[in-house]
């Protein structure tokens, strides 16, 4: 059999997704991807970022960060934010910034770290989860669904999670 997103021939990867809140020392290195990837671009400082997944790994906060593990590594993360796009403000909840390092990347980590977010989406009662991306073709493999085009080339996506 093969899993989708594994490029055939290498071996399956061994990675567990959790609550980045149970892995206080995976918190720095997912800040820095994504400060790294996306907030440098956006004018954001470091500080901010990691003041942002410290926030994330409190119980109480709706707003959660999820880290992919191969061992003790931290090797993804993603988010689960209520809003990621200024001019989407009634779409919510929204699945962000899913990362994965470059050395696990086409081994299925990304597409376990959406199932895991939109689970505990749907945990929590939400009908639907938003994105958007420059590459819809990852998430349409997970069955997202484009609804909206804009910007440079942007796609707004939603899944249903009923």
């Amino acid at each position: 059999m093969t899993i989708p997103g594994r490029i055939p021939g290498t071996p399956p990867e061994t990675v567990s997704i959790d609550f980045l809140r149970n892995h206080p020392d995976c918190v720095e290195i997912c800040a820095d991807w994504e400060y790294i990837t996306w907030g440098k671009s956006y004018g954001w400082t470091k500080e901010t970022v990691l003041k942002s997944y410290h926030a994330m790994t409190e119980d109480n906060n709706i707003e959660q960060a999820f880290v992919a593990l191969s061992g003790n590594k931290a090797v993804g993360t993603a988010l689960l934010i209520e809003n990621d796009h200024e001019d989407y403000k009634r779409h919510r909840p929204w699945l962000a910034a899913v990362y994965v390092d470059p050395c696990h990347r086409r081994k299925g980590v990304a597409r376990q770290l959406v199932k895991f977010a939109e689970k505990t989406a749907r945990d929590r009662g939400e009908k639907q989860l938003f994105l958007y991306t420059l590459t819809p073709e990852i998430y349409q493999a997970m069955d997202w669904k484009i609804i909206e085009t804009f910007g440079d080339n942007q796609f707004l996506m939603n899944i249903e999670l009923s």
